[in-house]
């Protein structure tokens, strides 16, 4: 033989190059064989490159070629590809089509990994979530994991990977406690056998000897362990949870709990964990009639699906709360977010604020009880008590900091909320810093995005930051569509504000639109709802008599928006257009008496102002100091917070007062220079922009395609079919096209499109 080889080489020596790939060298085995390599290996001639590729360190001796400098050894570590090179191998190699998100995805469940990035694409399972990826595609990546790793290993070996394969993560003490008979010492050396084979075992802590499985392989053994039968696989879950808790790994105990059914051992642990974000996941998979046997475990449920916009989940829970404790205090802890779920009317219930007593009857542990504290800050604004609902929420935030960050994030958000009613504006954006900030730490909860970008795009608003709200309500609508949330109240509230920003652009046709168009798809919501956008229709005189009466009416009878000033304020405006110039002048006074009182900057300014208009246009009305003062009393509550919303809407009557106000404070003390400078700024907003009536803006190319299937006379669901959209997408397509074509119905819109050109 080695004659033979001897002859081979000499040929082979030359001036060309050559190249040999030999895979699967941890199969050779036959010791002829290997001395055989051996020889070749050592003699071949420098311009024959020869490759190995092995699982195992080869049974080759390469030592001479090391030190001589001629090996190159490549461990797996250094062929894993970085998140760039593997999806750009997925796009440009592979060919691979997906959205940015889902290829991410993929990637990262390869953990890197070249050939499972192969089973991917050869399985197809982009656009898929990962945990399909041995599901795809007729099983090739099952297939290739069973002929490659199973059966080159032993019985024993088998066994323990298959029934440690449903695991998060083992070590030698859980695995002594699975396996009857099993040493450390076996555990460690059967440790460095697959180590040593290379079998997608990772090691996450060396020290402690703990390991995990590569995602791809952890799959495969997943299906694997569940083909046991279910004695076996019961026996197994219970003991892995057990050794789980003992370690006070409570999320891996419950995981192995749900998965077995024992759903009183998931009970039992939730409550150990005091209310953890970390728990919720699981305790939504317990039947209802169970949850409930617990009313703290049921509302931290209630609060994982409202955090996950999953409205039928909060409906049942809703109604289970409801059949159990209407007439109890517990009941308004989910009453408090049924607009989220219901289709009723869109307006929170009246709930009182409840006394400290009433609280301590409620039986919740320590983060529900952070949540009543922060819902109860409500009810507590409602009634001006503005200190008072501070006060409730930073408790909250104290009590649920370093428990569960979805509520400290909740409770930031509703602080924010608090100190934009106060016209705090200032300080709504360090609330909004910290709630970004944890926003980053919250898994598994996909909705609560829109509850910070719509909070900030409304301080924008009152600060007259158009282009920072535009922003802001862009990502909202990204996340909405991304994300399929499909929730009546998030929709509408998008609607909301794209309206609002056409008031405060000054496209006064395409806002009044907007308003017809939500009015005309949410029928069911109480107009209560669109208090604001029914302010700014009152504003520039385009608020219908019918709506205005159906505004009075339901106010009338809402004991909780009747006491809110701003509602005040709008149902003064409206007396006072009306006729009613006494009432709505008395009603004016009380909102600025009530809010110098409680320190309220927004509402006062807002009430400054309605009074200016009132006086301007009443027949020896107000004098103009009276006039004046009232001005710069609004600029010295509002100017350190930019409050400049309330200016602009009423700049029609305000500028002439505002530009002679501003030569009086030349060269006299009237006001200080921030305030000086800040009514120049109001001036600039208030007579600088420039009015955009009857203009026709450009349709998208989506908002085309719904237009063309409006023209067709078929309703939302069957253009939702049509276009592969949902049917909230549709809703939103609509009332922008209503907007841009200043229209308020289907049929104007078609109608003013085909006179457009643009059917």
């Amino acid at each position: 033989m080695e004659n033979l080889l001897i002859t081979l080489i000499n040929q082979l020596w030359g001036d060309e190059e050559y190249y040999m790939v030999l895979d699967d060298v941890q199969c050779i085995r036959d010791e002829a064989l290997v001395r055989t390599f051996q020889f070749f290996i050592e003699a071949m001639p420098s311009n024959f490159h020869f490759f190995m590729l092995s699982r195992e360190d080869p049974p080759i001796y390469l030592g001479p070629m090391a030190v001589s400098g001629r090996l190159m050894f490549i461990d797996g570590k250094q062929m894993q590809l970085t998140p760039e090179e593997g999806i750009s191998f997925l796009k440009d190699t592979m060919k691979l089509e997906g959205s940015e998100e889902e290829l991410y995805q993929l990637n990262d469940y390869a953990e890197g990994w070249i050939g499972g990035l192969q089973l991917a694409a050869a399985a197809k399972a982009a656009g898929k979530y990962s945990g399909q990826l041995l599901r795809s595609g007729g099983g090739i990546a099952s297939q290739y994991l069973t002929r490659e790793i199973i059966h080159a290993l032993n019985e024993p070996e088998q066994d323990f990977l298959i029934k440690t394969g449903y695991l998060s993560y083992f070590d030698g003490e859980i695995c002594q406690k699975l396996f009857h008979g099993l040493t450390k010492q076996d555990f460690n050396q059967m440790m460095e056998r697959f180590m040593e084979k290379n079998l997608f075992i990772i090691c996450l802590d060396e020290q402690n000897g703990i390991y995990r499985y590569h995602n791809i392989l952890s799959e495969y053994l997943k299906q694997q362990f569940l083909c046991l039968p279910d004695e076996e696989k019961s026996e197994c879950y219970k003991i892995t949870a057990e050794a789980f808790e003992n370690k006070g790994d409570y999320e891996e105990a419950l995981q192995e709990h749900c998965e077995a059914g024992n759903y009183n051992e998931v009970l039992r642990i939730t409550k150990l964990m005091e209310g953890r974000i970390e728990a919720w996941s699981y305790l939504d998979r317990v039947p209802l009639d169970l949850l409930f046997k617990d009313a703290d475990l049921a509302a931290q449920c209630f609060l994982y699906n409202l955090g996950n916009i999953n409205t039928e989940r909060c409906r049942v829970i809703y109604e289970k709360f409801k059949e159990l404790y209407r007439d109890s205090d517990l009941f308004r802890f989910v009453d408090f977010a049924q607009i989220y779920f219901t289709t009723k009317d869109g307006i929170l219930p009246q709930c009182p604020a409840l006394t400290n007593e009433q609280m301590e009857q409620i039986p919740f542990g320590p983060v529900m009880k952070a949540v009543l504290l922060i819902e109860n800050a409500g009810a507590l604004v409602d009634r001006m008590k503005y200190e008072e609902a501070e006060a409730c929420i930073l408790k909250g935030i104290k009590i649920a900091a370093g428990l569960n960050s979805f509520i400290v994030f909740f409770a930031y958000n509703q602080l924010s909320q608090v100190y934009e009613e106060m016209g705090r504006l200032n300080d709504c954006f360090p609330c909004y810093a910290k709630s970004k900030e944890i926003m980053k730490t919250v898994s598994g909860l996909m909705g609560i995005d829109t509850n910070y970008y719509f909070g900030l795009a409304g301080v924008y608003i009152r600060r007259m930051e158009l282009d920072k709200a535009k922003d802001v309500l862009k990502q909202t609508g990204q996340i909405l569509t991304e994300r399929h949330i499909h929730a009546g109240i998030t929709d509408m509230t998008l609607a909301y504000h794209l309206a609002e920003m056409k008031f405060l652009c000054g496209e006064n046709d395409t806002a009044v639109s907007y308003v017809e168009g939500i009015l005309s798809e949410y029928p069911n919501y109480s107009v209560l709802s669109l208090g604001r956008l029914i302010y700014e229709l009152a504003c520039i005189d385009r608020l219908s008599e019918v709506l205005s009466e159906r505004f009075l009416n339901e106010l009338e009878v809402s004991k909780k928006y009747r006491q809110q000033p701003f509602m005040k304020l709008l149902r003064a405006r409206i007396l006072f257009q009306r006729g009613k110039a006494e009432e709505a002048l008395k009603e004016t006074e009380d909102i600025l008496a009530a809010s110098r009182l409680h320190h309220n900057m927004l509402r006062l300014t807002e009430a400054d102002i309605l009074k200016i208009v009132m006086l301007s246009h009443m027949p020896g009305g107000g004098s103009q100091r009276e006039i004046s003062n009232l001005l710069v009393e609004a600029i010295h509550y509002s100017y350190k917070d930019r409050i400049l919303m309330p200016f602009y809407l009423d700049r029609i009557t305000l500028l002439p007062f505002l530009k002679e106000l501003y030569q009086k404070s030349s060269g006299k003390q009237l006001m200080n220079p921030e305030e000086v400078s800040f009514l120049s700024d109001i001036i600039m907003i208030c007579g600088g922009q420039t009015v955009k009536e009857n203009s026709t803006e450009m349709l998208s190319t989506r908002e085309q395609e719904v237009l063309n299937q409006l023209s067709l006379g078929i309703t939302n669901r069957e253009i939702a079919e049509n276009l592969c959209i949902s049917q909230a997408t549709v809703k939103t397509h609509v009332l922008s096209i209503f907007g841009k074509l200043g229209v308020s119905s289907r049929m104007m819109a078609v109608e003013k499109a085909r006179k457009d050109g643009l059917l």
